[in-house]
């Protein structure tokens, strides 16, 4: 990944990640319901950052803003997020 711009390094991992996602909610779908399977596949780490609870709200009447966001992988996410390494790592 020498060669690499950090704009495509950075699109790759996050397309990997965001098409795993897919995958495994695709798979929570197909899987019936109770199974253990659904129930890993359906594993997933929250992450927030800012005011998600309404902790930083700017009040102006008509609009309210909210600042802040959530990261969440689940255990698809970060297979796909893996395959994007590998691919971006070994092919050009």
């Amino acid at each position: 990944m020498k060669n690499r711009s950090i704009k495509l390094i950075f699109f790759g991992l996050c397309t990997g990640a965001l098409l795993g996602t897919l995958v495994g909610n695709f798979l929570t779908f197909l899987l019936p319901d109770g199974s253990a399977v659904k129930q890993f596949f359906l594993i997933s780490y929250d992450f927030t950052f800012g005011s998600i609870n309404s902790d930083y709200l700017i009040d102006l009447g008509i609009i309210i803003v909210d600042f802040g966001f959530i990261l969440k992988f689940n255990v698809c996410s970060i297979i796909g997020f893996g395959i994007a390494y590998y691919l971006l790592k070994y092919f050009r």
